[in-house]
């Protein structure tokens, strides 16, 4: 697992820098919809949000990371609606 931090959320397309891979200076992509539903947060609220992922921090290219596992690294109180359970 290594730290992640939103640089920008597109309505598609979210970007993430990755400290521990490039130092940090080149940036990833993941479908928004992955950090909306790790975090519950609105793509508004993305940008600086820090999360934990598993990735392979070995390889070359953005491709290879194989990004998963994505997860808040404090809690935060969901800004998403929450469905009615019943």
């Amino acid at each position: 697992m290594t730290r992640a931090t939103v640089v920008r959320a597109g309505c598609q397309t979210t970007l993430a820098a990755l400290p521990a891979w490039c130092n940090g200076q080149i940036l990833v992509s993941v479908e928004t919809w992955i950090i909306m539903m790790a975090t519950g947060q609105t793509r508004g609220a993305l940008p600086g949000t820090e999360l934990w992922v598993r990735a392979r921090l070995d390889v070359r290219s953005e491709a290879d990371l194989a990004l998963q596992n994505w997860a808040p690294t404090e809690q935060l109180a969901p800004l998403l609606p929450v469905a009615a359970a019943g």
